[in-house]
């Protein structure tokens, strides 16, 4: 029997902090207000809804690559939730139960058959990289009275385009092992150029005022990372994953900043 840790392991624990954060960003760049109720639970229920994705993910990728069953209970309720969590957010306001369905699906299609899209770099980088991180900021956006400036988005997708780059070149001989199409070689220079990009465009807006000032103090760390991710110490997400506790704890921290706002 597969424990519920089982399908949430360590090195995706960590990842969660990412949702509340990028959701308190969307709510700040948009002008709204990060202390009122419905922000507050936006950010509760979409960290849940993307636990129980990643839980979804974890559970397909035991059966599919490792060939270790996962009870009917477990994937019923594992699609289950994921419903449930989208119609208390369409309770709150229809754009956000949408925002939420439109994560939802995308997350199905990446892992589950017989779409699993993951077996595809372009597709990884696509949902990853691009459409899943937007969809979080306008969970945050959508409670705000302002559009959020383009360079936000264009910053965000950098940064998220580079992290998702740098994890397939990190995976292509398992990509291949598994029949995946694999990242071309070469591909490396891109996520470098995106990872670069993202931190310059992420201290303008800190400089220009888009984001408070002191949001600053988390670039350095933030590009030291960054630095250590790209270099050639790093061979296997293992390596990788090692710093990603590190990561939670600032982007907790980055949270705190804005709510203190």
């Amino acid at each position: 029997m597969i424990s519920w840790l089982a399908l949430l392991p360590a090195h995706r624990r960590p990842v969660l902090a990412k949702t509340p954060l990028l959701i308190a960003l969307g709510v700040y760049l948009a002008g709204g207000r990060l202390e009122t109720r419905p922000v507050l639970l936006t950010m509760a229920l979409a960290t849940a809804l993307w636990a129980v994705l990643y839980a979804l993910n974890e559970s397909t990728d035991l059966q599919q690559e490792s060939g270790i069953l996962v009870g009917r209970r477990v994937q019923a309720l594992l699609f289950l939730l994921p419903v449930l969590i989208c119609l208390a957010a369409a309770c709150l306001s229809p754009h956000l139960g949408l925002l939420f369905a439109l994560m939802t699906v995308g997350q199905i299609a990446y892992s589950a058959p017989p779409w699993r899209v993951k077996r595809w770099w372009w597709a990884i980088l696509l949902l990853s990289g691009v459409l899943n991180p937007i969809l979080r900021l306008e969970c945050g956006a959508l409670w705000g009275p302002r559009a959020v400036p383009f360079l936000a988005y264009a910053v965000l997708v950098s940064l998220h385009l580079g992290s998702a780059i740098r994890a397939r070149t990190l995976l292509k001989e398992r990509d291949r092992r598994l029949a995946y199409v694999a990242a071309p070689n070469g591909i490396g220079w891109l996520g470098i150029a995106c990872t670069v990009g993202g931190l310059i465009g992420a201290g303008f807006l800190c400089v220009q005022g888009f984001l408070p000032h002191a949001l600053l103090v988390f670039l350095l760390p933030a590009a030291l990372f960054s630095l250590y991710a790209w270099s050639g110490r790093i061979r296997s997400m293992a390596q990788l994953r090692q710093g990603w506790l590190g990561f939670a704890i600032l982007s907790l921290l980055a949270l705190a900043v804005l709510l203190s706002r």
